[in-house]
């Protein structure tokens, strides 16, 4: 027996020092399976010479994580190892593997030792497979020199019955030469306005001699594509129809179109915002000047005081926010805001949210602001980036207490199913008319309503929080009536999350 284990060692030890030379890049991968044999872990346990230099990763780096954790760092994408284990397991074949970001191609192959062994061997086969698209590339250059025609030819009487053709793409319509040949333009599956324009233009192409062009739209089998169609006389009996498929020029000069639009409303908001920008800074700094020199040089009541002071603060937070959001706004037209997802401790920033309104609320409002915590637990979290969450609340809650004169503002959140964490803001504020949803979360956009119209603002609160809400995975909802209040709610994953038990009854 100790002869037999010694030959065994002996030779794991050779098969070792073979992977570990081998030229190919090879991980050692031990699987981690439930009581009925099921994988429910792929653990890296090695990597060869080979696969720490062409990824440029230690073996330090990997050793004891999840396979799928490091194989996605890699390549930078989603690898799904499951996937290649399972087809091992009924084909015992290499699959091809396209690192897209790395711009690498790999032959994977696995061998399986034993039970709980596997070893995936990266085979790199960019050469190859950069050759075979250089030898694709010629060939395409070359059929393209030789065929000077465009894609569709026809030859067509002047009845409108074709002749001949040719269809380099053939797959495009998946036709054959008895299936068109000897038919009619009527019967192809033209509609019969455009069968009657076509046959209307071959009488004049054979009579007068001219070149003739019709835009059309067909379908086929893998979808609709547009075509431009010049028709020129051939003899006295027929023409030749040269087709040509103009569907990806139409679809980017309408794509150009539709982002001109958008450009020039873009610019004509950002212009109208720069324009009532200096309007709305100029209102509340000349609340705050004038306030200020008034309680400086006045002898005044306690009660008018405490008036003077709640102006100037609310109009000092105007503005603030006003710069605020325009800096929010230069950074997400930039694309400079980098999501840090770490673990996060919800109660604290949610009491820290709470706290910081809580003496924000003028005193001449009559709010209640309520905070409702659905772990108790202080230890509750997960990973998310907390500097954007407290960015989203800080924004909705200042939102709720702007459109609120009295009643209550509630920040909350729930656990939904152990999976998400459902935050919300809601309000008895003065709510938001319906014919008013679909333009609340455009930029610059300002409701039209008695608050709007006696206070500065940017319009940009609650797109940001859109946007910062779509950072973080998850998605901004609403609901609202008009005279009773306004809430807001955005569900994130639970991403390693802690300090919340689930109760099983």
């Amino acid at each position: 027996i100790k002869k037999n284990q010694n030959q065994i060692v002996l030779f794991n030890q050779s098969i070792n020092k073979v992977l570990q030379d081998s030229g190919f890049s090879i991980a050692q991968i031990r699987a981690v399976r439930d009581e009925a044999g099921n994988i429910e872990q792929l653990i890296v346990e090695k990597v060869n010479n080979a696969f720490e230099s062409n990824f440029k990763i230690n073996l330090y780096e990997v050793q004891g994580q999840k396979a799928d954790y490091i194989f996605n760092l890699i390549f930078k994408t989603k690898f799904d190892l499951n996937k290649y284990v399972l087809l091992y397991s009924k084909q015992k074949k290499s699959h091809e593997f396209h690192a897209v970001v790395l711009e690498r191609w790999f032959n994977i192959h696995l061998m399986q030792p034993d039970y709980n062994k596997f070893y995936i061997i990266f085979e790199d086969i960019s050469k190859t497979k950069n050759k075979i698209a250089e030898l694709e590339e010629s060939k395409r250059r070359y059929k393209v020199l030789l065929e000077a025609i465009p894609d569709i030819f026809f030859v067509i009487d002047k009845d409108g019955t074709y002749e001949d053709f040719v269809i380099k793409e053939s797959d495009l319509f998946k036709i054959e030469d008895a299936n068109i040949i000897g038919s009619t333009i009527f019967e192809v599956g033209f509609p019969e306005n455009m069968a009657e324009k076509i046959y209307s233009c071959i009488q004049t192409s054979i009579k007068t001699n001219s070149i003739e062009t019709i835009e059309y739209q067909m379908n086929t089998p893998n979808g609709t594509f547009l075509f431009e169609m010049r028709l020129t006389k051939l003899n006295a009996h027929s023409v030749i129809s040269i087709a040509r498929d103009i569907t990806k020029r139409k679809t980017a000069e309408f794509k150009l179109e539709k982002a001109l639009i958008r450009a020039e409303e873009s610019d004509k908001l950002k212009s109208a915002f720069l324009a009532n920008l200096s309007h709305e800074i100029r209102t509340p700094m000349n609340v705050i000047t004038n306030f200020s020199r008034i309680l400086a040089e006045s002898d005044l009541e306690p009660e008018e005081k405490l008036e003077l002071s709640d102006a100037i603060a609310i109009n000092g937070k105007q503005l603030l926010n006003m710069i605020d959001n325009t800096i929010h706004l230069s950074k997400i037209e930039a694309q400079t805001i980098e999501v840090v997802n770490r673990f996060c401790n919800i109660n604290g920033l949610m009491r820290d949210a709470y706290n910081k309104y809580l003496i924000l609320i003028p005193d001449s409002k009559k709010i209640k602001l309520n905070l409702k915590i659905d772990v108790p637990n202080k230890e509750f979290g997960f990973e998310t980036d907390a500097s954007i969450l407290s960015e989203i609340l800080s924004l909705l809650v200042d939102n709720a207490v702007k459109y609120t004169l009295k009643g209550e503002i509630n920040l909350s959140y729930e656990m939904i199913r152990n999976e998400w964490v459902k935050f919300g803001v809601s309000d008895t504020g003065i709510g938001i008319p319906e014919i008013e949803f679909e333009h609340i979360f455009d930029r610059f956009y300002r409701v039209q309503n008695h608050i709007n119209e006696s206070t500065s603002g940017s319009g940009l609160g609650l797109a940001i929080v859109q946007h910062y809400v779509a950072l973080l995975g998850g998605e901004l909802e609403f609901e609202s009536t008009p005279g009773k209040g306004s809430k807001f709610w955005f569900s994130l994953p639970f991403k390693n999350g802690k300090g919340f038990l689930a109760v099983v009854k």
